[in-house]
């Protein structure tokens, strides 16, 4: 069942539920606000903390906010206004983030560990605790600091103070534990309504652990005495030999969206946003675009998948000379390099995006850009047929976003093998993500399998040859660009991991650089939020954007 239409159901159950209470006890002397655990109903609780999960981690704000596609912007993914680091992002950006996560999900966590706790209701926990822990991971990623310890506390702590970033990982990595244990026990009641694995406990345990994978590989650098390549060599080993980790497309942790467009709308924001609010509200990253189609000896397989081309003319033969292209009226950037950074019209075939932190206007070329495809936000296949998109475009909105898939795993491995030395072949996982990532992206939307611009078998094998051809004539150094951008690629639609993978490794190597010579200093981490500065006074904002997270201690110069 579509999360979004469940939605609705939990908030009519607990209207009626709300409605059915009969009891006329006037007595106040138990306060409303601060309801007992037992007063609650888990299975409504659950239910309710993975919908605030979803609506988090799919961005589903009414503000219109930038939020965590801010880390898609920030690696090239997609356009980025700027044209300086520090004036790209404000803080108000991320005040549904923070909102969502502290107003929303992880306090109805609480309630749910506590209520689970007094009632022997263990697989409710675990699977709580698991959301749990990808969101504080996700919190320090994108912040560093973050509160918990005093965060829940209500009325007994109005003002927490922030967290180190590092204990907070280590409560994420014990609540993945935790989670492990509570799943495996017998409790008096198993969990109902299951947005997102339908009840399978075993897909729950699968992913804890893969999360636990996530969390090492990405502090192997840190050089702490609870997070260090030492740490992270034996825990991976660990977990390899354990063998229970998201290897199939069936594992993958994802949210899912429906078609339906009213009472409720049940799209994906992505395709609501730019295939009928503008359409095409947003740019796609030139030097993103020029990596699939030109970056390689084949065009990438997926590049049909990704990208929806609304004209077949870059510049249009109607072109309004710099009404529709402010870039004809400028030069080509002295600090790019001619024949490998695109500008303007240097990609051609209706390949329309912007480049990297261009921040003039917005012409009236919505109809008419680069947009998102079929995979994942549910859009229109390429198939030459350059037309203009619209709210009944494609598969309708009926994508997904991608979490924790079985591509990101396999990248994750193949990292860790080669920077590490784990059990694991490098090259194998390399060759098993780039082939779970196409499988993924070119079986998604079933009609198209048998259109004549889909991409076959034989592409796929062609362009793998290509890419292991590469890896293995490369340094050590070359080799772990070629895992990390193939990586890079994958995680399109997954804002976290491309973020996250850029700043740790600084690969894709010779990302574009942005529109100015001196853009200032590289997005490390971001700006508090405002709602967090503004109504807590033990929220202070930071120097600038370019203080770095626990875990980030890449060398490597990113500020270009």
């Amino acid at each position: 069942m579509n999360t979004k239409y469940i939605k609705y159901l939990f908030a009519l159950a607990l209207l009626v539920s709300l409605n059915a209470c009969e009891s006329l006890d006037l007595n106040v002397n138990d306060d409303p606000n601060n309801a007992s655990p037992n007063a609650s109903d888990i299975n409504l609780l659950l239910n309710g903390a993975m919908l605030n999960f979803t609506a988090w981690i799919g961005e589903e704000d009414e503000d219109n906010r930038t939020g965590f596609e801010a880390g898609m912007e920030i690696v090239r993914m997609l356009h980025a206004f700027g044209p300086l680091y520090e004036n790209a992002y404000e803080p108000s950006d991320f005040d549904d983030v923070w909102r969502q996560s502290y107003a929303g999900h992880l306090m109805d966590i609480q309630v749910i560990k506590a209520t689970a706790l007094e009632n022997n209701l263990s697989h409710h926990a675990g699977v709580a605790k698991i959301l749990e822990s990808y969101t504080l991971t996700t919190l320090v990623d994108y912040f560093g600091d973050v509160l918990y310890t005093d965060a829940f506390k209500g009325a007994e702590n109005f003002d927490p103070s922030l967290d180190d970033d590092e204990a907070v990982y280590t409560v994420a990595l014990n609540l993945l534990n935790e989670a492990i244990a509570d799943l495996q026990t017998s409790p008096a009641t198993s969990i109902s309504q299951d947005l997102f694995y339908g009840g399978d406990l075993d897909k729950w345990i699968t992913l804890a652990k893969t999360l636990k994978l996530r969390i090492y590989n990405n502090t192997r650098l840190a050089g702490t005495s609870t997070f260090n390549d030492a740490v992270a060599l034996a825990e991976i080993n660990s977990l390899l030999a354990d063998g229970d980790l998201i290897d199939s497309a069936s594992e993958d942790f994802t949210v899912v969206y429906g078609s339906n467009a009213s009472a409720p709308d049940v799209r994906h924001p992505q395709y609501i946003n730019n295939y009928e609010n503008t359409p095409s509200g947003e740019y796609m990253s030139m030097y993103f675009m020029n990596l699939m189609v030109n970056g390689f000896p084949s065009t990438d397989p997926r590049t049909r998948y990704y990208f929806y081309r609304q004209t077949d003319e870059y510049p249009a033969a109607d072109a309004q000379g710099i009404f529709d292209f402010p870039c004809l009226a400028e030069s080509y950037p002295t600090h790019y390099t001619p024949g490998v950074d695109p500008f303007c019209t240097s990609i051609g075939n209706g390949y329309w995006g912007r480049i990297h932190f261009d921040a003039q206007g917005l012409p009236s070329d919505s109809d008419k850009i680069t947009t998102w495809g079929t995979y994942p936000i549910g859009g229109r296949f390429d198939d030459d047929s350059f037309a203009a998109v619209g709210r009944t475009s494609g598969m309708g909105g009926a994508g997904i976003q991608p979490v924790m898939m079985s591509s990101f795993v396999y990248f994750m491995r193949a990292e860790a093998a080669l920077t590490l030395g784990t059990t694991d072949d490098a090259a194998a996982m390399l060759e098993a993500g780039i082939r779970a990532s196409c499988s993924k992206v070119m079986n998604f939307d079933p009609n198209t399998a048998g259109n004549a611009f889909a991409s076959t078998a034989t592409d796929v094998d062609d362009y793998v040859a290509d890419i292991l051809a590469e890896y293995a004539a490369g340094t050590s150094e070359e080799k772990l660009n070629v895992i990390m951008t193939q990586a890079y690629i994958a995680s399109w639609g997954n804002p976290v991991e491309a973020y996250n993978n850029y700043r740790r490794t600084g690969m894709p190597l010779n990302l574009q650089p942005a529109q100015t010579s001196s853009p200032g200093i590289f997005t490390r981490s971001f700006k508090y939020p405002s709602v967090a500065i503004d109504n807590n006074p033990n929220v202070n904002p930071k120097a600038n954007q370019g203080v770095k997270v626990f875990w980030d201690t890449n060398s490597a110069n990113l500020d270009f």
